[in-house]
């Protein structure tokens, strides 16, 4: 799958550089060469993904999918892709288009993630959660750090997990580290393994040096600490269109309570605690259509584990 995933890659930073309307998409599996708007004259391991908005049909015999409107993948002709391939590009291609969305809506687009029980705990009482996930779901969360621009976690996270944030397991670019709440956490864990930059986001200013970078935001609130979209909205002007975030349980809360997440990918363990620490949780509701529902969704298999995905 190397040269399938190295693929991906490319086409995620071409589509990234396009600034002219897109209807088709090509990439080579074996050579990972990338054509955006142009038929390749060699159409030899190549894979389309058109636009499901275009009201033409793709009429050539090779792998295609479907772009939809969601910013999902489905599959419209197999043709020789193996089983496995077909999952491997449901399962990655989708985020290579988040830059077409941000570019729409002026601010980065967000994929949250979390590991987590039939139950919906990511840990025990005590703080315990390895391993809740499993390898695959390691590899996974690597993946989706290298497609995405920015990784985000809440200072909590940074003092409880002492995280890295970078790609270690897979190929693929480190994304931009962001930390969202106390200002005086100990970044040690983030200085250590690498020197390239990190956005902390606080209510005052830091004195730091590189590679930390202080962003105050006086639309910062005061209830929950943060205000998501301007947090994305600032993050647009640098550059970031997409975010992974990683947690911890109450910034991510506070980001799908506001309406600020775009994808949200769940894995699914076979385990239950009963008790323990939950993944999201949002004021009370009292009926059942004031729950958050997804425009598409589905179930990949991840090992011996599943990943919901929902396109909100």
């Amino acid at each position: 799958m190397e040269n399938i995933w190295n693929a991906i890659l490319n086409l995620k930073e071409a589509i990234a550089a396009f600034n002219s309307p897109i209807h088709t998409f090509w990439i080579n599996r074996a050579t990972g060469a990338v054509f955006i708007n142009e038929v390749p004259t060699d159409l030899s391991n190549l894979l389309l993904i058109h636009c499901e908005r275009d009201t033409t049909t793709p009429s050539i015999d090779i792998p295609t999918f479907l772009l939809t409107a969601a910013g999902n993948i489905t599959l419209y002709n197999r043709k020789g892709l193996t089983e496995k391939e077909v999952l491997f590009f449901k399962k990655y291609l989708p985020y290579c288009f988040l830059s077409l969305k941000a570019k729409r809506l002026k601010r980065a687009i967000t994929i949250t993630h979390f590991a987590q029980t039939l139950d919906a705990k990511i840990a025990t009482n005590t703080g315990d959660s390895k391993w809740i996930g499993n390898s695959e779901n390691l590899i996974h969360a690597h993946r989706m750090r290298a497609l995405c621009d920015g990784v985000l976690i809440g200072s909590r996270t940074v003092e409880a997990d002492n995280p890295k944030l970078n790609v270690r397991h897979v190929n693929g670019k480190n994304p931009v580290r962001i930390v969202l709440g106390n200002p005086n956490s100990d970044f040690k864990s983030l200085l250590t393994c690498s020197n390239e930059k990190i956005f902390v986001f606080g209510k005052e200013k830091l004195r730091v040096s590189a590679p930390l970078e202080s962003i105050v935001l006086p639309t910062m609130c005061p209830k929950y600490g943060i205000k998501p979209l301007a947090i994305l909205e600032k993050l647009f002007q640098f550059g970031i269109h997409s975010v992974y975030i990683e947690g911890g349980a109450k910034t991510t809360s506070n980001f799908v309570n506001s309406k600020a997440v775009d994808i949200l990918q769940l894995h699914i363990a076979p385990m239950i605690f009963g008790s323990g620490k939950a993944s999201i949780t949002l004021p009370n509701i009292e009926r059942v259509k004031e729950a958050i529902s997804f425009q598409e969704y589905n179930f990949l298999p991840f090992g011996d584990s599943m990943m919901f995905t929902g396109f909100l």
